[in-house]
C-alpha cells in the first residue's frame, strides 16, 4: 500500500495542534496497540466520519513514527479492516523540525456496519468511542444507516390479520388486476416468513394498534398560546387520539383538525368570523 508523504508549513502544523479532540477528530499516541486504534478508525466510520491523527500526544506534542516502516504494525491492520479508497484516504505528515512522521486518516462516514478489530462496531459520540454492544444498538445504528429500516421488520402476529381484513379487502377491489389478498401481500414483501411486516401492519390491519402498541396511533393536541411550541399549562381539552390503519388515520385526523379549526373565531372588520379549514389542498 503506497501512502504519500506530504510536508507541512509551520501554519498547518499550529493549526492541527490546537485542535480539540471531538465528534469529528481524534488523536492518538504512536504507541497505541493497532486493534484499539482501530476501535477510532470504527467509530468515526459508523457516525459522521472525521479525521484521525496518531503520532501526537494527548498533551498536543508531535511525536511521530521514526520512519514510514515503522508504522507498518498499523498499517498492516487498518488495510485490512479499512482499505485504502473512497471511505478512507491515508497521508504520512512531516515537518521539518518536528520528531517523526504523523499518520492522518481521513475517515468518511460509512454506509455500512464497520467493525473494529474485536469484530464490535463502535460509534463516535463527542470525543468518545461507544461499543455497539447489544442487539437493540446494532438495530439502531442499522436503521440509522438505511440498512435495515423498521417498516420491513416481522410483527409477531398470524398474517392472517392482514391478509382477511376488511382494509385490504377493500384495497383489493380497486387493484387492477385483481389478485388474492395474501398472495398480493406476499408479492409486495408485506409478508415475509410467514408474518407480517410492521408496513403491512400499518396499511392493512384492521386495527394496527392493538399489534404495534404506543407506535402506530396518532393524538391531537390544541395549545391556546402565541408560541411556537405549546405546553401542558396551554393545552386545552384532552388530547384526540386516532386509531386505524394508515389510511383512517389520515382521513379521521384532517377531519378532527378541521373540526377544531372550523370552531374557532377570529375577528373581522365586523365582528368574530369562522375559520375554514380546506380538507383538500390545491396542489395548481
Amino acid at each position: 500500500m503506497a501512502i504519500a508523504t506530504a510536508p507541512i508549513t509551520d501554519t498547518q502544523r499550529d493549526r492541527i495542534l490546537a485542535f480539540d479532540e471531538g465528534h469529528f477528530l481524534d488523536f492518538k499516541g504512536k504507541d497505541i496497540q493497532p486493534a484499539k486504534l482501530s476501535r477510532s478508525v470504527s467509530a468515526l466510520a459508523n457516525a459522521d466520519g472525521g479525521e484521525l491523527y496518531i503520532g501526537i500526544t494527548n498533551d498536543r506534542k508531535w511525536d511521530g513514527f521514526h520512519n514510514v516502516e515503522a508504522a507498518n504494525g498499523h498499517l498492516q491492520l487498518l488495510e485490512q479492516l479499512f482499505p485504502l479508497g473512497e471511505d478512507y484516504g491515508y497521508t504520512f505528515l512531516r515537518h521539518d523540525r518536528e520528531k517523526g512522521l504523523v499518520l492522518q486518516l481521513v475517515v468518511r462516514k460509512s454506509r455500512a456496519v464497520i467493525r473494529a478489530a474485536d469484530r464490535i462496531p463502535y460509534v463516535r459520540r463527542g470525543a468518545q468511542n461507544l461499543p455497539v454492544n447489544t442487539p437493540e444498538a446494532l438495530q439502531t445504528l442499522e436503521r440509522n444507516k438505511g440498512i435495515t429500516s423498521f417498516e420491513n421488520e416481522p410483527v409477531g402476529a398470524d398474517p392472517v390479520e392482514i391478509s382477511n381484513s376488511e382494509t385490504v379487502i377493500r384495497f383489493m377491489l380497486e387493484v387492477i388486476p385483481t389478485a388474492e389478498p395474501e398472495l398480493w401481500l406476499r408479492k409486495q414483501q408485506l409478508i415475509q416468513k410467514e408474518k407480517p411486516t410492521v408496513a403491512g401492519v400499518l396499511l392493512f390491519s384492521d386495527l394496527p394498534q392493538g399489534l404495534l402498541p404506543k407506535r402506530s396511533g396518532l393524538k391531537i393536541y390544541r395549545y391556546k398560546t402565541t408560541l411556537a411550541e405549546g405546553t401542558r399549562e396551554t393545552l386545552v381539552g384532552n388530547p384526540i387520539s386516532v386509531e386505524g390503519c394508515a389510511y383512517d388515520l389520515v382521513r379521521q385526523a384532517v377531519a378532527q383538525t378541521q373540526e377544531i379549526i372550523n370552531d374557532l373565531r377570529v375577528l373581522g372588520p365586523e365582528g368574530p368570523v369562522p375559520i375554514e379549514y380546506p380538507r383538500r389542498l390545491s396542489t395548481r
